[in-house]
């Protein structure tokens, strides 16, 4: 492992932390009403003199018991559970604590990634300077950062880096004529020094997509305040803004950072790839059916991996690959035409749901005279992003005798969804797969959460807090492996444990590849 790569996992945490420590330190209310026998309470059932929103605050505590600011004693009443504030979170929250300025920093930090400031635009500098104060009053009197300053710094950082990278790369000598408090923060941050970038500089600018992901949630972020004190709020992942883009995501900016940064998962699937596209042609799918296909780097990868090392490759004049890209953002279908732009073999794009299989069955049927059980159906991180079935919520709690259950937390448009109803879910999910992955199967990449208790102790070696906080606030299911090949056999699909791979190792199993039918 890079000796910054550390630095880069507990960046991407802050750069969700930031803004739960200044919306705690702001709302102190939240943490000191309702103190009994040592401990507060977070959580509200309609209380008459708090309007909090369950469902977020529930998030919101996971996240703070994943950083160890919180611990769950075994205390609840009719009003919501009670926490008990770790030394940890009594450092974090001390009366001297001030964490002002992030939301505006992001706010900022948008219309710069967007191209609308640049890194020396006044408003932008102001809003940083604020939260650069923030960060250098979490450094001690001897200099030494801790884990809340090192959230800071990558709460800081990230946007800079994306903008040199991202949004214009021509313009990435900015980060050389950076003035005053800027220029003073990438010296500090050992990014540049006599005039030139160090090693970490380098390093950190060539990762800057691994910033990508989390930071595109930022629009997420400025909303905390509403959706965790707003009783009735129903969340914004389902909002379209006045450009009738998603209001919560930057999803340009999320296809950029998870197409970069899902190429080291590519290779895994190659040798299944190989081996169906190496049997003998009738017995091969017509294509690849890419659902999920974000910028089309993984449809691109293996069409070139097809061709070039297939027995399927030999024969494209008399047996064409046929690829599909399917998508519910058109900016990602948009990335995949251009990712396609100057290769012979053009995909069909279509605006589809993953939630929703039949009306993309039908679609594809109509307009192009296909069956998406002839194609090798592929998608990556996408099965956790699907809509929650909301007659789930009214289902039989028994109807599947769960040997594993999720120690994460959800919300579905502002409602608290427990544990059980979310793999009951995921459940049905697949089982509506099932008839069109079942001839040559579904090879899917999924994202997971991890047991609560093990993520403090992981923290340095993945971003499970970052992850548990962009996709618990925009109503998203991650959900530990076991429990997710539970529900996969539950749903009378096959798992070939040939293919089965697992990221980062066995002890801490955060991403999953498998072939399933």
């Amino acid at each position: 492992m890079n000796k910054y790569l550390k630095d880069i996992f507990i960046h991407l945490d802050g750069i969700a932390m930031a803004p739960i420590y200044e919306f705690l330190s702001n709302n102190n209310n939240i943490l000191s009403k309702g103190i009994r026998n040592g401990v507060f309470r977070l959580e509200y059932r309609d209380g008459k003199n708090h309007n909090l929103n369950r469902a977020y605050c529930s998030v919101l505590s996971k996240i703070l018991q994943a950083q160890n600011i919180i611990a769950q004693p075994s205390l609840t009443d009719n009003y919501g559970k009670y926490y008990r504030l770790t030394d940890c979170g009594k450092d974090i929250f001390n009366n001297n604590s001030n964490y002002s300025g992030f939301k505006d920093y992001y706010i900022s930090s948008i219309s710069l990634i967007e191209g609308k400031a640049t890194l020396n635009n006044s408003n932008f500098v102001k809003n940083f300077k604020t939260a650069y104060l923030a960060y250098l009053n979490s450094i001690d009197k001897n200099g030494i950062e801790s884990l809340i300053s090192k959230h800071l710094e990558g709460s800081l950082i990230g946007p800079i880096l994306i903008y040199c990278e991202y949004t214009d790369s021509n313009k990435n000598n900015e980060i050389y004529s950076l003035e005053n408090d800027l220029q003073d923060f990438i010296i500090k941050n050992g990014m540049i020094e006599n005039g030139g970038l160090t090693e970490k500089g380098k390093y950190l600018l060539s990762k800057s997509y691994a910033y990508g992901v989390t930071d595109s949630y930022m629009k997420t972020f400025i909303h905390l305040e509403t959706l965790c004190t707003d009783s009735q709020s129903n969340g914004i992942s389902n909002k379209i803004d006045k450009n009738k883009n998603e209001y919560h995501v930057d999803r340009s900016l999320n296809v950029w950072g998870s197409g970069n940064s899902h190429t080291t998962y590519f290779k895994h699937i190659d040798k299944y790839v190989i081996d169906i596209f190496n049997k003998p042609l009738e017995k091969q799918p017509k294509g690849i059916a890419d659902m999920g296909c974000g910028d089309g780097a993984f449809l691109y990868h293996l069409n070139e991996l097809i061709k070039s090392k297939t027995l399927r490759g030999k024969y494209l004049d008399s047996h064409p690959l046929l690829l599909i890209g399917a998508d519910f953002n058109q900016a990602a279908l948009d990335s995949t035409q251009a990712m396609f732009s100057n290769n012979n073999n053009k995909p069909i794009t279509v605006l589809a749901d993953i939630s929703k299989p039949d009306i993309y069955a039908k679609e594809i049927f109509s307009n192009h005279s296909l069956n998406i059980s002839d194609f090798l159906n592929v998608r990556s991180f996408l099965d956790h992003n699907r809509r929650f079935d909301s007659a789930v919520k009214s289902s039989d709690s028994n109807k599947y005798a769960f040997k594993n259950i999720t120690t994460n937390c959800f919300s579905w448009k502002g409602d608290l969804i427990k544990a059980q109803d979310t793999q009951i879910d995921l459940v049905e999910h697949f089982k509506k797969w099932k008839k069109y992955i079942s001839k040559y199967g579904l090879l899917v990449l999924e994202l997971h959460s991890i047991d609560i208790d093990d993520i403090y102790p992981s923290i340095g070696k993945i971003p499970m807090t970052a992850y548990l906080a962009t996709h618990g606030f925009s109503d998203q299911f991650i959900i530990e492996y076991e429990v997710y090949k539970e529900c996969l056999l539950l749903a009378g699909l096959n798992i070939d444990a040939r293919y089965e791979k697992i990221f980062p190792n066995q002890e801490t199993k955060m991403i999953s590849i498998n072939l399933i039918s």
